[in-house]
């Protein structure tokens, strides 16, 4: 269902962070993980969906080590955080802690491939996973 929400006439943007060795774990198995990569390639093409990878091997710390976050930016609303953790998740509000996130946003961006140096990561990875399936 959440696919289908980029598909809408009116589509929210999406910008997506994948950290690279969420790109390289066969998880379901190598003939899914390549499917499922094809299908973000194929997404980031998409005018409101921007992907952009994180590479391995970093020599500082930046906020996609931490873990996942999702920035929630609302025209006419105040922006929310939405995080998950392993038995729960959570909702941030207020300022503090959605500069917090913001920022953290920011170091992502500046950290991340650009969205064509990532698109060819990922097709390189899924052309992996097949060969592997």
């Amino acid at each position: 269902q959440r696919r289908d929400v980029l598909a809408h006439s009116n589509p929210p943007r999406l910008t997506a962070f994948i950290i690279e060795n969420a790109l390289r774990e066969p998880i379901g198995g190598h003939a899914v993980m390549g499917e499922q990569l094809r299908f973000i390639e194929r997404m980031s093409w998409q005018d409101n969906v921007m992907v952009r990878v994180i590479r391995s091997g970093a020599r500082e710390l930046h906020p996609a080590h931490v873990g996942p976050f999702v920035l929630f930016e609302f025209p006419k609303a105040a922006p929310v955080v939405h995080l998950e953790h392993y038995s729960a998740s959570d909702f941030l509000y207020g300022a503090r802690n959605v500069q917090a996130f913001d920022q953290a946003r920011t170091a992502l961006d500046n950290v991340a491939l650009d969205e064509a140096c990532s698109r060819e990561l990922i097709v390189a990875c899924a052309e992996e996973m097949e060969e592997r399936a």
